[in-house]
């Protein structure tokens, strides 16, 4: 018998280290979400068989394959298929390879062994991080025993492979919260679970783990104090409402800390209501209806600009914003990015220069006069971010007086900056850029200091961006942003979901910019060169709005 299985352990191995490079309302209490509960899925739960009698090793292969699809009590079935050895030690939730096509089964290096070759572009990895990446082939190894006359595996890669409409049933999309460091957002990180039973114990230990790799450094944070850990009684959702063990080390938080830590268990797992207990006694917790804000809302109306006007458009002509309209107008305002509040708008005027003005009697204050600029954008903390299009790494900070705040974005130099967009919750930044190797898509997270001032940008997390000419990028909701890109004739439009798939959205001719709004897909707004906004209309399709515009205003 075969004392390794050195093939698949590469395989995996690559699996790994690729890992490296990679309805809850705008304000008040945390409101009722999908309820996470003890059987999840009852409708499309799969009930695998388990081994057949006399079955070849080519068959006790493919059975496995289809044994994996039933995640229930540990995967107990799929684990039929192996060894007394490997039965206790394999560990499926290592990763999960998510193949497109068919798989091929070949001979393997010795007698009793199989190859397992599929083609991937994307696979799960054991802190249920989901990646994109490159098509490519990869080949597993099996080997093979006989135990009491049937053939059974004795050796196998960790994981499971999943076809794309298997991974669909087996697997849950999830989003763990963490907060912003002024703790106003509560901001996702998009993890996938098997299915099962255990899955609110998976899901609340990740969320005691913390965030992912590149939302680190300060970036998110949990309000659990350092090292708790879920307790013996740990986890358990009924009728909506999860009660959640928690160790001793959850007894330290200040009442104030204990209700953001119920908030942020509250929209992790979507229940009505949370009761933290430690040994089983409850932890007395304050009730607050403030901070935590998930994902928030914006104007329905689109922001637009003509070189005359400037202000919402719902379809009946332009609501100018007072305090703010004329001095855009004055400027001659070629971009827009307004705050939340309305009060504060970061825009680039006809002479090239970055502006930031704000409602009250003082003019717009110039902030960046360098020249050949993209357009500037602004943060919930009035801090304006503007960059040179001729370099991503020429990235800055300013303040609305105009006071610069260097920032070390760790961005390319030799690639030029397209756009780049702040997510509503100020925590993350969207950067396209054109690189000598082609399109590049990043989201970062912000790290700040005192006074929220940015400081560098984390970890860039790549996006796996399609080719072509790239046109503008923009954040449809806290988790999914959008690319529009010119493909010859045509401007495809693109989403991915960070920490999920990527779903083209159809194309329009003559596109030169994009905006997000409200209800995911459905609030994208797309300009053409001639001056027309248009909108999804479902089905990969977009209809025209019959607004027409110099251009799009982004509201943050």
């Amino acid at each position: 018998m075969r004392k390794a299985m050195t093939t698949a352990g590469l395989a995996v191995a690559a699996m790994l280290a690729l890992a490296g490079c990679v309805g809850i309302p705008t304000s008040g209490s945390v409101q009722t979400g999908p309820v996470i509960d003890d059987q999840l899925k009852p409708e499309v739960v799969v009930v695998p068989s388990g081994p057949r009698t006399g079955a070849t090793q080519d068959e006790i292969l493919t059975d496995f394959m289809q044994a994996v699809r039933g995640p229930q009590n540990d995967y107990a079935t799929a684990r039929e298929f192996l060894s007394k050895g490997l039965s206790g030690t394999w560990e499926p939730d290592a990763s999960a390879l998510i193949r497109s096509s068919a798989a091929a089964v070949g001979p393997g290096p010795t007698e009793d062994s199989l190859n397992y070759t599929v083609t991937s572009k994307a696979y799960v990895d054991a802190d249920g991080r989901y990646f994109e990446q490159p098509q490519a082939s990869q080949t597993l190894q099996f080997a093979f025993t006989k135990e009491n006359g049937e053939w059974r595996i004795s050796q196998a890669p960790n994981g499971i492979v999943l076809s794309q409409s298997s991974f669909n049933i087996v697997f849950t999309e999830q989003p763990l919260y963490f907060y912003d460091p002024s703790n106003a957002y509560l901001v996702p990180d998009v993890r996938w679970f098997p299915s099962r039973s255990t899955v609110p114990v998976r899901i609340v230990s990740a969320l005691l783990a913390g965030p992912a790799s590149w939302l680190g450094q300060g970036v998110l944070s949990s309000a659990f104090p350092i090292a708790t850990t879920l307790g013996p009684k740990t986890v358990a959702v009924v009728a909506g409402t999860a009660t959640v063990d928690l160790s001793k080390e959850a007894l330290t938080a200040t009442p104030q800390q204990r209700a953001l830590m119920r908030r942020e268990l509250a929209a992790t797992l979507g229940a009505a209501d949370v009761i933290m207990t430690v040994g089983g006694i409850e932890l007395a917790t304050p009730d607050s209806s403030t901070g935590g804000v998930v994902d928030p809302l914006v104007e329905a109306a689109v922001l637009v600009g003509t070189g005359t006007d400037f202000g919402f458009d719902g379809g009946d002509g332009i609501t100018p914003i007072d305090g703010l309209t004329p001095k855009l107008i004055a400027a001659g305002a070629v971009t827009a990015t307004l705050t939340e509040d309305k009060q504060s708008v970061a825009f680039l005027g006809a002479d090239g220069v970055a502006y930031v003005a704000r409602i009250g009697n003082d003019p717009a204050q110039a902030v960046d006069s360098r020249g050949g600029l993209v357009a500037p954008t602004i943060d919930p903390f009035r801090f304006a971010w503007s960059a040179q299009a001729s370099s991503a790494a020429s990235l800055v900070t300013y303040e609305v007086d105009g006071t610069e705040h260097p920032i070390q974005s760790g961005l390319p130099g030799d690639a030029q900056m397209v756009s780049m967009e702040l997510s509503r919750d100020g925590a993350r930044m969207l950067v396209y850029m054109s690189t000598p190797l082609g399109p590049r898509l990043v989201v970062a997270g912000i790290i700040r200091g005192q006074g929220n001032v940015p400081t560098a940008l984390g970890v860039l997390l790549d996006l796996p961006v399609p080719d072509g000419t790239p046109i503008d990028a923009a954040w449809v909701d806290d988790r999914t942003v959008a690319v529009v890109s010119s493909a010859g004739n045509s401007a495809p439009v693109t989403l991915f979901e960070i920490g999920g798939s990527s779903t083209q959205l159809g194309e329009l001719p003559n596109a030169v910019s994009i905006t997000g709004g409200n209800g995911g897909s459905d609030g994208l707004r797309v300009l053409s060169s001639t001056g027309e906004i248009w909108r999804p209309a479902g089905s990969g399709g977009w209809v025209n709005t019959g607004i027409k515009a110099t251009f799009l205003g982004t509201k943050q």
